[in-house]
């Protein structure tokens, strides 16, 4: 049976006043604003109550049932999230998974009996851990959420705090963040196997060239792909990889004369099959899964909740470090 992994994703955020993208909130202005009680004096409340009644809202949300996607085909839902005001930090598991749409349940030995049905008003759900960390005084905040080889709860968590700050008048806005420690490591276990050339044709006469019936496709696309490489360190491949010419053909006709008419993508994977890929001119900014230790799972596979607080407060620490925190 296959490896089921636990993997993690990090994001810095920002939140903005809404149609402000320029005013960014810092966190204590946010939770001072929208969780001070009338009559309360905003700047003498402790963070620990403001804190406490920031993640009773998160929890009053779900109305103790599954908040779904807009596609309602996938459901998330939780009682338990604890926070540590001193850290800034908000933290626990999430339950989550796919609805059901007359998903029938087997026994995996017994092909001829079901002994069970997900309907659409049911979801098979796993538990997720996220963390959150919304330092006072700061514009940047840093999410992680864990996931599994086999599934996700990433985009709908997103879509929920999106709400859930939009609620409150802030545009929540993320981006992606791989700590240096691990991007380097992959970089250095990794292999090239795969460029791609892609090329937008904008001339009539180019696209009746290639093929008549190509003629009136505005906006038509061409990618050229190269794979089958001999496996060969990324540092090694780009020390004789010709960023200048790197197709050597003359593709004129195709809007392929010179490297800026095209797109260069690069596709990398390591030694456990785990993927990444980058655009040529960001070749090395890759953003590889990040796989947790084994020693953080439960016996079931699932996330130990201590072992993977610990583990993700180390982690957090290097992140804080590297967005010169």
């Amino acid at each position: 049976m296959a490896t089921i992994n636990l993997e993690l994703s990090i994001y810095t955020f920002t939140l903005n006043e809404k149609f402000k993208h320029e005013d960014f909130l810092d966190f204590n202005e946010f939770y001072r604003k929208n969780f001070s009680k009338s009559g309360e004096n905003p700047h003498t409340i402790k963070p620990e109550e403001l804190y406490k009644r920031f993640v009773g809202m998160i929890l009053d949300e779900f109305h103790n049932k599954f908040w779904l996607n807009k596609d309602e085909n996938k459901g998330i839902s939780t009682k338990n999230i604890d926070y540590r005001p001193g850290k800034s930090i908000i933290e626990g598991i999430i339950n989550g998974g796919n609805t059901g749409y007359g998903h029938q349940i087997y026994d995996i030995l017994n092909n001829a009996k079901t002994v069970g049905e997900i309907s659409e008003k049911q979801l098979a759900s796993l538990p997720y851990y996220f963390k959150m960390w919304t330092p006072p005084n700061s514009q940047v905040g840093i999410l992680m959420i864990q996931s599994y080889s086999i599934g996700s709860i990433g985009s709908i968590l997103i879509e929920f705090l999106t709400k859930i700050f939009a609620k409150y008048g802030a545009s929540f806005r993320r981006i992606i963040h791989v700590p240096t420690e691990l991007r380097e490591s992959y970089l250095k276990r990794s292999s090239v196997k795969k460029i791609t050339f892609t090329s937008t044709i904008e001339n009539k006469d180019s696209r009746k060239k290639f093929n008549r019936a190509f003629e009136d496709s505005t906006g038509l696309k061409v990618t050229i792909t190269v794979e089958g490489l001999k496996k060969k360190n990324i540092f090694s491949f780009f020390k004789d990889f010709n960023a200048k010419k790197p197709i050597g053909l003359d593709l004129a006709e195709l809007g392929m004369e010179n490297a800026e008419d095209y797109e260069t993508k690069i596709f990398y994977e390591d030694e456990h099959g785990r993927k990444a890929h980058a655009k040529i001119r960001d070749k090395f900014e890759v953003r590889p899964t990040i796989v947790l230790p084994l020693e953080i799972s439960n016996d079931n596979k699932t996330p130990n909740l201590q072992k993977i607080v610990d583990f993700t407060d180390k982690l957090l620490e290097k992140v804080k470090e590297e967005i010169n925190y």
